[in-house]
């Protein structure tokens, strides 16, 4: 089963790395232990909605983008269903930035 924290751990990444910023850049400008935020990442912790606003803050994204991303994957896995079990990692996304679309390509 997907799960919310994993796709929102994925796009968080996704984003960070479209940047080029590194993990140690993010979480000290979102005020956030190293440790934590890549276990956010990885989708392994719930970040509360307090700390998903401050990661977005230091990302320069608006949390309705990053939650509308997730709604958007969990469709999109609901609808392909077991295929879909995780998200696609962050190295074979490519963000496709004021569109309301994803672009997977092969690494």
């Amino acid at each position: 089963m997907l799960l919310l924290r994993e796709v929102l751990g994925s796009n968080l990444r996704a984003h960070r790395e479209h940047q080029k910023r590194s993990l140690r850049d993010v979480s000290a400008a979102a005020r956030v232990s190293l440790g934590y935020l890549s276990e956010i990442e990885r989708g392994r912790k719930e970040a509360s909605s307090e700390l998903l606003a401050c990661i977005c803050d230091a990302l320069d994204l608006e949390l309705a983008d990053l939650l509308g991303d997730a709604s958007t994957d969990l469709r999109h896995a609901a609808f392909l269903g077991e295929n879909a079990e995780r998200p696609a990692p962050a190295a074979e996304v490519r963000l496709v930035f004021g569109q309301d679309e994803r672009e997977v390509v092969p690494v």
